[in-house]
């Protein structure tokens, strides 16, 4: 499925996708911002301000109430992170207006109230209301605190901290607890007025008979005079690979790595390294699955990922510590294997319908339509599922061979727990 595209007012882009699939209006708005020490933490509010109310629906209850009223529409906020942007996401879901006597009227209801509650919030104008902007600190404060229940994200989270310490991919997406306490509700304000007035912001919408949506946004959104222009995200190369590790009260160490691929979206090579990924820990008949877990009995959960925009691609495993030295060689045989051209027909071609098959399935719901176009908002090349898919399927072996080559280990980090030894290390190995 294609996106049109059409610029509202400066900075300000519709991206619309017309089809009759789903029973359903869905629309999304991103707006981009440079991920920065500060600025990231006043970003990770907004999400949870703009759900508590705006100056027509002071709060949630009103919101829920609105919300029912258009045929149990659904409203919701986030915070994204790609490659070296921070995303603020509000989303909204509808009915298929066409199916309904007063779908019109629906239709304007419901993008005025999204509108509404997007860019109106609830206080006296030049700022949140005070109570709602110390409830929503202290719940920011502890949804980063809970990161370190998650233990499996929370080892994610200190690799690229740790590995990209100097560069803005290091900050986590909803910012730091250090920020917190010197967030003042006034220039948090300024600074959402900003990102409403200055940022990149895209539209997205999926459903039927779109011209409605079109003329109802153009009236919604005011012009704008100017566009921030935003960063490119920082590449670094491999001075000498790093070893980290921390201990905590975990049944099971986990284990990650990252490494450099020198590769990203932009890239003539960037499918093969999606392809060379998928070989190397995406699937069950990936290396890392059949010789660190099934063959050594290594791993609880073993895997690899790839970040397109930084270039970055990392593996974890769930480990008993006392492995550790046995997991990593085994890690280390698999990536050299790639390296070397150790690649079967069956692997190639299973990796690649695997991969093939997962973005076909995207478009089995509005929001994977939306979502999937994510990485190239990000790096300003929309590509359309066609042009992936065909793309995927022209990878040979000796691309991921050569693409592999230029992969470097970065950092290892590992989460333990502690048997009377110190409790980190960051130094290097």
């Amino acid at each position: 499925m294609k996106f049109t595209e059409q610029e509202l007012t400066k900075g300000v882009r519709l991206h619309l996708c017309e089809t009759d699939k789903f029973k359903s209006l869905t629309c999304k708005i991103f707006i981009q911002q440079d991920l920065k020490e500060g600025e990231a933490t006043s970003t990770a509010l907004l999400p949870l301000l703009l759900r508590r109310g705006s100056q027509r629906f002071p709060s949630t209850m009103h919101i829920a109430r609105e919300l029912e009223d258009l045929y149990a529409a659904e409203f919701g906020a986030d915070i994204l992170k790609i490659g070296e942007r921070q995303i603020l996401e509000l989303y909204l879901q509808i009915v298929d207006p066409s199916l309904l006597p007063d779908g019109e009227l629906l239709l304007e209801r419901g993008l005025k109230t999204f509108w509404e509650i997007f860019t109106n919030p609830q206080g006296p104008g030049d700022r949140f209301l005070d109570s709602y902007f110390e409830q929503e600190k202290s719940t920011l404060e502890q949804d980063i605190k809970g990161l370190v229940n998650e233990k499996r994200a929370y080892a994610q989270a200190r690799l690229m901290a740790l590995m990209c310490a100097d560069e803005p991919y290091g900050i986590y997406k909803y910012g730091s607890l250090a920020d917190l306490p010197r967030l003042q509700n006034r220039d948090v304000y300024a600074h959402f007025q900003k990102l409403m007035r200055e940022h990149p912001m895209d539209i997205f919408c999926v459903g039927p008979k779109l011209e409605g949506v079109v003329q109802l946004l153009a009236t919604l959104i005011p012009p704008r005079q100017k566009t921030v222009e935003l960063a490119p995200v920082q590449r670094k190369g491999v001075q000498k690979p790093r070893y980290f590790a921390d201990t905590m009260d975990v049944n099971q160490a986990i284990l990650a790595q990252g490494y450099r691929t020198n590769c990203s979206y932009l890239d003539p090579d960037y499918y093969a390294l999606l392809v060379a990924n998928g070989i190397l820990g995406g699937f069950a008949h990936s290396k890392l699955f059949m010789n660190v877990r099934e063959k050594a009995s290594l791993a609880y959960f073993v895997g690899s990922g790839l970040e397109g925009s930084k270039g970055l691609l990392t593996i974890t495993a769930g480990i008993s510590q006392e492995q550790e030295e046995q997991a990593l060689q085994i890690i280390a045989e698999q990536v050299e294997a790639l390296q070397s051209g150790e690649i079967t027909p069956d692997e190639l071609e299973q990796t690649k319908r695997g991969i093939a098959s997962a973005m076909t399935s995207i478009t089995d719901s509005p929001v994977g339509i939306m979502n999937r176009n994510l990485l190239g908002l990000v790096e300003g090349e929309l590509r359309s599922l066609d042009q992936v898919v065909e793309a995927i399927g022209q990878v040979t072996a000796a691309d991921c061979v050569r693409v592999m080559q230029n992969v470097q280990l970065d950092t290892t980090y590992i989460l333990k727990r502690d048997e009377g030894k110190e409790g980190a290390n960051d130094g290097n190995n």
